[in-house]
């Protein structure tokens, strides 16, 4: 293997000390009750730019499909480049290479059949509703991990389900009851996904409507044929949602989970949260159908290429194991330091220094390079290589109209957030979700790529660390710490997603135009497949 050139000790610990401290105020913040959660509404845009953005993250969301995992392991990311032939390139956190074959096969097999799709049938609901039905079953079978925890989150021993309907039907008529009318009409479907889940009998095999054989064969191929039974009820219990979730609906929600309770394990935090992420796989479809119809190009003669995740380090960092002596090193900030200074009887009650220590040993300091960074990385080699052989570098699909863009299952943490700032390619990437991991670390520089990528990298931590001291110092003077519960959103609508350079702001879900019904006021028993969740683009 080629030389590594390390990061200098010094800096390495400049770097992971800020970081540890934030991290771990999270902690002890959390336990009491001084996190708070960033209001992440906003209005969905609707350009082609926005759009193709949105696409480009549902590739990644409905490949993450493995929930609370060491190191966020399924954690996906993926990029469009176009240099005479479409190439679709993704990578995951900690995927080895088998499992990322897998995806790359699930991947290929979707794109071709919307490739497949006459553009008089891409345009006509009617011809598309089958097509859309057989997407959505492949990919909830592909996510059956992800389906079955968002489900459990509503039926599980607290039955925060049952807590919801109960506590809106009391508030009487008018839109308590309607609520209630709306989330009772899911617990059939509910009852019936989780039965089937547990059950060990292959439904697939006495199931009246077998699946289509190219569906079957994807199921097979990246997932146990039993998901399809899942898979079929859960799109059931989709298509419910859908039928339901209107503006009414999501603001009764907004509304109940909005102040200082919304971090905790509330009934109606986690039923928002379930509710939103599984309408989050129905709406996915539809991007990928809306963006068949403005790029057809890209669905046909393309090639999708992964890049192996990266190991993780398991050299602990050398740094001070107490607040107070990271505190000193950053910059002796008076402010700072009297600030944490009034409040260490407390934060040392809590266990902050204790928290310090835990992170940074070796069972549990294991960072690794996200899958954005570890893409952006590949893609700026590619560049230097064609620069080397003056050839033409890697462009990224249309740029001069989208730009650089780097798409991801969930919005970007904050040190990957920092890292896409102060990184020279302009390359954008999601907006950060406001949560920090301590496990994370920048792509290797290698002694080949010459004293320059290091003096780069060099450059792109120093800035980092400006950030994370100005957000560890705020942190500690105001005594709370922006973060979110969940790292995906919480609803299908609101903000999907920013840009870290320029000024647009780009929505994953485009959902201000997803639902525009209302509770129990409308027919339930179109197609539902294109009624609630609306057209995302609309061909005039």
């Amino acid at each position: 293997m080629e030389g590594i050139i390390p990061l200098a000790p010094s800096r390495r610990k400049r770097f992971y000390e800020p970081v540890i401290l934030l991290d771990s105020l999270r902690a002890v913040y959390r336990k009491e009750n001084k996190v708070t959660e960033p209001d992440l509404e906003a209005t969905a845009g609707k350009s082609p730019k926005q759009i193709f953005f949105c696409f480009v993250n549902k590739l990644g969301q409905i490949c993450d499909n493995q929930p609370s995992q060491p190191l966020g392991k399924t954690v996906t990311s993926f990029v469009l480049l176009d240099s005479g032939t479409i190439e679709y390139r993704f990578a995951s956190n900690q995927r080895d290479g088998q499992e990322l074959n897998k995806v790359k096969k699930y991947i290929v097999d979707i794109l071709n059949i919307l490739g497949g799709v006459d553009d008089e049938v891409v345009n006509d609901k009617t011809l598309m509703a089958p097509i859309f039905s057989n997407i959505l079953r492949m990919v909830l079978a592909f996510n059956r991990p992800r389906i079955e925890k968002y489900i459990g989150a509503l039926c599980d021993q607290n039955n925060r389900l049952m807590h919801c309907i109960d506590t809106s039907a009391e508030e009487g008529l008018g839109i308590g009851k309607s609520v209630s009318q709306a989330l009772r009409g899911l617990q059939t479907h509910i009852d019936a996904a989780m039965n089937t889940a547990s059950d060990n009998n292959d439904e697939c095999k006495t199931s009246t409507t077998p699946p289509p054989s190219v569906v079957l064969a994807v199921i097979r191929a990246v997932a146990h044929p039993h998901y399809y039974a899942v898979a079929r009820h859960a799109q059931e219990l989709l298509q419910e949602i859908n039928t339901h979730y209107g503006p009414t609906l999501e603001e009764y929600l907004k509304q109940k989970t909005r102040g200082v309770d919304t971090v905790e394990d509330s009934p109606w935090s986690e039923v928002r949260h379930a509710l939103g992420r599984l309408l989050s796989y129905f709406i996915a479809i539809k991007v990928l159908i809306s963006a068949r119809k403005l790029w057809p190009q890209i669905f046909v003669d393309f090639e999708v290429e992964w890049i192996p995740s990266t190991e993780p380090s398991l050299e602990p960092p050398e740094i001070r194991r107490n607040a107070k002596g990271i505190i000193d090193r950053m910059g002796r900030n008076r402010a700072t330091m009297e600030a944490y200074q009034r409040h260490a009887n407390d934060l040392q009650g809590l266990g902050l220094d204790n928290n310090i220590k835990d992170r940074v040993h070796h069972t549990k300091f294991r960072p690794i390079v996200h899958a954005e960074i570890n893409l952006l990385d590949s893609i700026m080699r590619d560049e230097a290589q064609a620069y080397d052989e003056d050839e033409d570098p890697p462009r990224f699909f249309n740029e001069a109209e989208f730009g650089r863009y780097i798409g991801s299952s969930k919005p970007t943490c904050m040190l990957c957030h920092w890292y896409f700032a102060a990184h020279t390619s302009g390359v954008q990437c999601r907006s950060s979700h406001g949560n920090l991991y301590y496990n994370w670390r920048t792509p290797d520089v290698l002694e080949t790529d010459g004293a320059e990528a290091d003096q780069e990298r060099n450059g792109i931590i120093e800035s980092m660390i400006k950030a994370i001291r100005e957000e560890t110092s705020r942190a500690i003077k105001k005594r709370t710490y922006s973060r979110r519960k969940h790292d995906s959103r919480d609803t299908p609508s609101g903000i999907l997603f920013g840009t870290i350079r320029g000024h647009d702001d780009d929505f994953d879900d485009l959902a201000s135009r997803l639902s525009r019904t209302s509770l129990g006021g409308t027919d339930s028993s179109q197609d539902t497949s294109f009624s609630r969740a609306g057209a995302i683009i609309e061909e005039e």
